[in-house]
């Protein structure tokens, strides 16, 4: 053997170490790093109205009920493998539907509950039909992948804080309530009234939350995944039990007054709760590099 032989033999023999070596400590999937895609979660409307204010059971509620009905949020995201065990993701949900206007006013019906000249007491007991909600929500969340797995191919686990963002829309032709003016001074019920102002007609809200999840990620040909699982939304997990014994038709404590001014206010959480509280969900994404 030449020595020029020689060398090309010793450079094909490093090249393959130096090779063996990156792949060796390459992260992610056959060294893949980063992957796309879009998910679609569901859950049943159990009590509260879906985006076509249907709910199986209701509660009080305007919503049509006795039939299948289920909540779905589209999901985008983005995951980053910074390990092969670790990911680092981030993803926009975005999601439609309705609160049915269960939640009762503070004061029985024609009752005189306050001390302002002027007040209007109501005949109904909540508003009738429905006010709309378009949710985004944002989650920076990290999976851990098993022994046994690389990611992002295996079971894993998830968590990560939240931001949801709702915008909440009524029609003052659609969301009303009948009341009656009590004016203090002469101590009398003067006219009948119908309540369609409920404050501005879109009003937006934020909160934090937290997300857990788990689920299992198969990949198909090398390129893409299919990801499937539950998650939850640890706080809204919690107030599940106030939620669902909450008997719409009491009367509400002073320190938590409900009244036409801050109704949808009031109320926009607890459906907001109920879409996010726990999805089952199926992912598809694409490995990029």
């Amino acid at each position: 053997m030449t020595t020029k032989q020689r060398l090309h033999l010793i450079v094909f023999i490093l090249f393959l170490v130096l090779s063996s070596s990156y792949l060796a400590q390459s992260t992610g999937f056959m060294g893949t790093r980063l992957q796309i895609g879009y998910g679609l979660h569901a859950s049943p409307a159990l009590i509260g109205s879906n985006a076509n204010n249907e709910s199986i059971f209701g509660n009080h509620g305007s919503a049509t009920t006795g039939e299948a009905a289920f909540n779905t949020i589209h999901e985008g995201f983005l995951e980053f493998a910074a390990s092969s065990k670790w990911m680092i993701c981030f993803s926009a949900r975005y999601y439609k539907t309705t609160n049915d206007n269960s939640k009762a006013f503070n004061n029985n019906s024609g009752s005189y509950s306050g001390y302002n000249a002027n007040q209007i007491d109501f005949y109904d007991r909540n508003p009738s039909g429905y006010y709309t909600m378009q949710g985004l929500t944002y989650t920076l969340y990290f999976k851990y992948f098993g022994s046994r797995y690389v990611a992002p191919w295996g079971r894993y686990v998830m968590f990560g804080p939240t931001l949801n963002t709702v915008k909440a829309t009524y029609d003052p032709t659609i969301m009303k309530a009948r009341g009656r003016y009590y004016d203090q001074n002469s101590y009398y019920y003067s006219t009948d009234t119908t309540i369609t102002n409920f404050g501005p007609t879109t009003q937006k809200f934020k909160g934090l939350n937290f997300m857990l999840g788990f689920g299992r990620s198969r990949i198909v040909g090398n390129r893409v995944t299919i990801d499937y699982g539950v998650n939850v939304q640890f706080f809204s997990a919690l107030s599940t039990i106030f939620d669902i014994g909450e008997n719409p038709a009491n009367l509400i404590d002073r320190k938590a007054e409900v009244n036409e001014s801050n109704y949808i206010e009031r109320t926009v959480r607890y459906r907001v709760r109920g879409v996010n509280r726990l999805n089952v969900f199926l992912k598809i994404g694409v490995l990029l590099f």
